[in-house]
């Protein structure tokens, strides 16, 4: 009796050994794969949508998506957790006007209604629990693009009273001049892209990191501190901190141009 005791504990052991290593198993299948690049939406709640030219752009590094929704060009902020599970954050558009926007505004409250994703065979299928809200393909030739698709420009200025965020990638230009307005999203024009990309080609994105500022005066408030951030493939480089208005000449030029397109795309809203 006592070694039929023993032989029944033993598979009780083995038992709840191998249940534990097939849950393991399955959480290490569930982790979260990584997103990035952009991605053509060809279904939306089962349909296909492919006509209205709808786009998710991950970036992962920086936990940021934006895209097309169907009008406008939309950006905004992700979260992935365990289990394949990823949250949207809110998300701003620009404001163009269009007849027809039945398509932007189920694609959008589909993002927020996001609760998981799978990504398979360049494929990413975002759902509400089990039930498949979009499906999209990897645009395999766009993300190849390195030095275009996954180029971004990042302005930022702060003192007591002032206060400006200037965030360009090739989609949008994303400003804020003021801590208590909201971010202005505009489309980013062709032919000011290509200049930020001109500009960008005669600076060595590594170099920036060790720029000296012409002037310290952020350091006693006697100017707002500021610092530009450039993102190549998913690599940032940051400058050290320098005086709004007086940075380092190897960026001026930069710098004025991130400031004229930000300044000129909120005229065009007012």
């Amino acid at each position: 009796m006592k070694t039929i005791t023993i032989i029944l504990f033993s598979l009780i052991l083995n038992s709840c050994g191998t249940a534990k290593d097939a849950t393991t198993s399955l959480n290490t299948d569930m982790k979260s794969q990584p997103l990035n690049g952009n991605f053509i939406v060809s279904t939306l709640n089962s349909h296909n949508k492919a006509d209205k030219n709808l786009s998710l752009n991950f970036d992962a590094e920086a936990k940021r998506v934006s895209g097309y929704s169907g009008c406008n060009q939309f950006s905004g902020t992700y979260t992935i957790t365990t289990n394949n599970s990823i949250s949207f954050g809110p998300l701003v558009s620009t404001k163009k006007f269009c007849q027809d926007n039945d398509t932007e505004a189920t694609f959008l409250q589909n993002l927020q209604n996001t609760t998981h994703y799978t990504l398979e065979d360049n494929k990413v299928t975002l759902l509400e629990n089990k039930k498949e809200l979009i499906t999209a393909k990897a645009d395999i030739d766009k993300t190849s693009q390195k030095q275009e698709g996954n180029l971004t420009f990042r302005y930022a200025a702060s003192s007591r009273g002032s206060y400006t965020l200037i965030e360009v990638n090739k989609e949008t230009v994303t400003s804020q001049f003021n801590r208590a307005e909201k971010e202005n999203v505009q489309s980013c024009s062709k032919d000011d892209w290509n200049a930020l990309k001109t500009l960008s080609e005669s600076i060595d994105p590594k170099s920036i990191t060790n720029l000296e500022a012409p002037s310290k005066a952020h350091q006693y408030d006697g100017a707002a501190a500021a610092n530009v951030t450039i993102t190549v493939d998913g690599q940032q480089y940051s400058t050290p901190t320098f005086d709004a208005g007086n940075p380092p000449k190897e960026i001026a030029e930069l710098v004025t141009k991130l400031n004229s397109i930000a300044k000129q795309n909120t005229k065009t809203k007012d």
